[in-house]
């Protein structure tokens, strides 16, 4: 194996010969210095390599022809092989960004910027306490004067800021180190570690803490993190990349390296400051509207998401496999995402995320900046989401209440301000701007995009190990993709081909309440797949999502346990995001679509983490959820998540608007099929309460009944005030949908029957109705209802077909709607709800 000492030696020889084989030609020392990285690149590579085959575990170096602790030693473990060829890899990918700057500024930017790579690998490799600090020394210098060489005044006065808080770092990590020396006689973090039982009483803690006090100001937690944020916002982005990811990623590692130094009774204190570091960072990313600074408080908040997660789980005593997968994934998750981000807004150059929607004219980079918002998003089927399923089912085994309500809610402030910012670049406008694009900056963004989703491929695939069926939303997504430059009635015929061949494949896998729902999902789907075939021309980004969100609802009917559940719950969301964002001037209403159906999501998960585990048997969730007693805590979770995604009373705000402003067949999709999804985790929840009744559960009944009243009531009220034909219906929606609720919430046979047939109506009927309407207003060019006279005798069909679906919905006969009414009124008076 290559000594991973070469890797100094390449960056130190080059950097002091570069100011002569300059002389040479640019060209001459632009190919070096890319070799130079592409090397160092490559030695890590090779070592992954050994690991993963065998040949090798790492490797302990040491230096001076003397072992440790006489002499410094360097670790080139797993671990530290992990992040130096992630940080290797962002900077050679960085360097190729900047490729036009290497071109025509000084030699001493490509010196810099060697020196700032060594200094960070350094920091991951050594064992040193007191080489971190010249380490983080050499770090702070050449950083500093990268950020000096822009010459203009922001930068100069960032600059300044970096400076005046890495002298601080450096002052207190100094008296730290000598503390420690004095009281371990050893500066050696393995032998200091040994001799931990010497830092006891004040003097011992002062010293652990000034060292932690200068590595969590590195790390810039809040509100000590003003200086960052101005760098990030000051200096060219391809430099920001590395200061904001690699930079922090070496000084979080160098922060897990002395952590077993820490007493664990002061794991909580780190975690509770990584928890406010993250909470507040995305609380005040809500009001940012410069990109530059939007990513520096993401930035700022993701590191203090890993401060929380390691320190949390060392403090519940998780083995380093739990540690490796949750911090891991997470680390990860950012190191990829946010760089190429951070490249991504030095390309478009704009300085308000509103003026983003000149990236329509550039698909490319628009689905770039999907795929990492999704990623930072912690959505499937990225690194992020695993981490945070896995973090959240651990702290609720441990009962660590504030630490999810921190986590999620700011999870959500997170998910707000990155998808405002996706809304604006996929705003339909009449712009024919064109970004410059040349490939040295396109290439570092997609070699990150395709890196993260191939890591997320297969720790979906093998490490969680998800069967084929269950990740084949994502494949129809890819698939569907492919058949892109064909016309739209074309796409819609392979559209349909691919469904019918998951409906047979389905059909062998359900019977019973499966069957029912799969039936009205996936075949209501199926039909409706008919409607989409109308318009003209390509179509582009339509079908891949509506196919992908067709067999996610499809999966949700045979999910085995809650994570599958949860999965496939996340794709149809993100599905049907995309499919509204299709629509014209629904900027707002897809943001609140996106935020509700994700505080939805984490309501869900939330009560998956406090439910018992689900014996592990080859039958669908819906079979085995009620072996187990599922408390009412988790009960309750479930039932807000639900209730929010169906639109009841109190959560229905989004629904008017969403349903408005998307396409007029979308709409029909997101009334007749999406909301079934919640439809159907009601019915999980029924089945749960059936084996498990007591007077909690019957509290809990009572409650939803009158929600389901209430929603009924009001949301027919407000319709009968609607002069936009799409918000009536709307609301119309949402009303039948509270019939079901308390259809539910009765709890006898019949209450059960009438729900199912109300489902099954409510599909057939706002079918009819959306779609009819649709062909309305393509014709009217109006959703106004008062200008829609005469259009009995001109439009016939869509007249009886939107008078059957109001008959049918009203509940008067002949039609479905009147048995189920009557139904619905026996089974209430049964249940002696008067």
């Amino acid at each position: 194996m290559v000594n991973p000492l070469y890797m100094f030696i390449l960056f130190l020889a080059f950097g002091f010969l570069f100011a002569i084989l300059d002389k040479m030609g640019r060209k001459v020392t632009l190919t070096l210095f890319y070799g130079v990285l592409l090397a160092n690149f490559i030695i890590p590579l090779y070592w992954i390599w050994g690991i993963f085959s065998g040949t090798t575990s790492g490797t302990e170096i040491s230096t001076a022809g003397f072992m440790a602790p006489i002499s410094i030693n360097l670790r080139f473990g797993f671990e530290e092989i992990i992040i130096v060829l992630l940080v290797n890899f962002l900077g050679l990918l960085s360097a190729i960004y900047l490729s036009d700057k290497f071109k025509k500024s000084s030699i001493n930017g490509m010196i810099l910027f060697m020196v700032l790579l060594m200094s960070i690998d350094g920091l991951v490799m050594t064992r040193d306490i007191f080489n971190i600090f010249v380490f983080l020394e050499i770090l702070s210098i050449a950083t500093y004067s990268l950020i000096a060489i822009e010459k203009n005044r922001d930068s100069l006065s960032a600059g300044f800021k970096y400076m005046l808080a890495g002298g601080i770092a450096s002052a207190f990590i100094l008296i730290g180190i000598i503390f420690l020396y004095r009281f371990t006689g050893t500066l050696n973090l393995d032998d200091m570690i040994g001799k931990s039982h010497l830092l006891v009483g004040k003097a011992g803690f002062l010293s652990l803490y000034l060292f932690l006090f200068a590595i969590l100001l590195e790390l810039k937690p809040f509100p000590a993190n003003g200086w960052a944020l101005d760098v990030y916002q000051a200096v060219n982005e391809g430099l920001v990349a590395i200061i904001a990811v690699a930079s922090s990623a070496a000084i979080f590692f160098v922060l897990y390296k002395f952590l077993p130094l820490v007493p664990s009774e002061y794991y909580g204190y780190l975690g509770g400051v990584g928890l406010v570091t993250f909470f507040f960072s995305n609380l005040i990313g809500l009001k940012q509207k410069n990109p530059n600074r939007l990513l520096g408080y993401s930035s700022i908040a993701q590191m203090g998401l890993l401060l929380a997660t390691l320190s949390i789980l060392k403090s519940f005593g998780s083995n380093d496999l739990i540690i490796f997968q949750i911090v891991g994934g997470l680390f990860i998750n950012h190191f990829l995402a946010k760089a190429a981000l951070f490249w991504l807004v030095g390309i478009v150059k704009k300085n308000d995320i509103s003026a983003w929607t000149n990236l329509r004219t550039n698909p490319s980079l628009l689905i770039f900046l999907g795929v990492f918002i999704l990623a930072l998003s912690g959505l499937p089927p990225f690194p992020g989401f695993w981490a945070k399923w896995d973090f959240v089912m651990i702290l609720a085994s441990k009962g660590s209440y504030f630490s999810i309500i921190g986590i999620l809610l700011a999870s959500l402030f997170e998910i707000t301000y990155l998808f405002r910012w996706l809304g604006f670049a996929m705003k339909k406008t009449d712009s024919t701007e064109k970004i410059d694009l040349p490939i040295s900056k396109e290439f570092p963004i997609a070699i990150s995009a395709i890196a993260l989703l191939v890591f997320s491929v297969v720790t979906t695939y093998f490490f969680k190990e998800f069967s084929f069926i269950q990740i084949l939303p994502l494949v129809g997504l890819v698939l569907m993709y492919l058949f892109g430059y064909l016309p739209v009635k074309v796409k819609g015929f392979v559209a349909i081909v691919i469904i019918s061949t998951y409906a047979i494949k389905l059909y062998s896998l359900v019977s019973g309440l499966e069957l029912f729902f799969a039936a009205i999902l996936v075949v209501g789907s199926l039909v409706q797949i008919i409607a989409t075939m109308y318009r003209s021309g390509k179509r582009e980004g339509f079908y891949p999502f509506l196919v992908m969100m067709i067999i996610a609802i499809g999966n949700l009917v045979i999910a085995k346990t809650y994570l599958s559940f949860f999965f496939q719950w996340e794709l149809m969301t993100i599905a049907s995001y995309f499919l509204i964002m299709k629509g014209k001037e629904v900027t707002s209403a897809g943001l609140k679509y996106i935020i509700f159906s994700m505080g939805a999501a984490y309501f869900i998960m939330t009560g998956f983490a406090f439910a018992p585990v689900i014996p592990a048997i080859n039958l669908s969730l819906i079979n085995t959820i009620g072996m187990k007693h599922i408390g009412i805590l988790s009960l309750s979770l479930l039932s807000i998540g639900f209730l929010i995604k169906i639109g009841s009373l109190g959560f229905h705000v989004w629904v008017p608007d969403t349903y408005n402003k998307a396409d007029d067949d979308t709409t029909s999709y997101l009334s007749s099929i999406v909301s079934k999804a919640g439809i159907f985790g009601f019915f999980l929840l029924a089945v749960a309460i059936v084996k498990n009744a007591s007077l909690d559960t019957e509290l809990l009944l009572t409650i939803i009944g009158w929600i389901g009243v209430m929603t009924a009531i009001i949301a027919s009220i407000m319709a009968a005030f609607q002069e936009n034909v799409k918000k009536l219906i709307a609301y119309s929606s949402i009303g039948q949908l509270g019939y079901i609720i308390l259809a539910l919430s009765a709890f006898n046979h019949i209450g059960w029957l009438a729900a199912l047939n109300l489902t099954l109506n409510h599909m057939l009927f706002k079918l009819m109705i959306f779609l009819a309407i649709a062909g309305v207003i393509m014709r009217t060019k109006t959703t106004n209802m008062y200008e829609m006279g005469g259009l009995i005798k001109k439009m016939p069909w869509s007249y009886i077909s939107v008078l059957m679906g109001i008959i049918g919905l009203s509940g008067v006969p002949p039609l479905a709607g009147f048995g189920t009414k009557w139904m619905l009124y026996n089974a209430l008076i049964e249940r002696r709800r008067l």
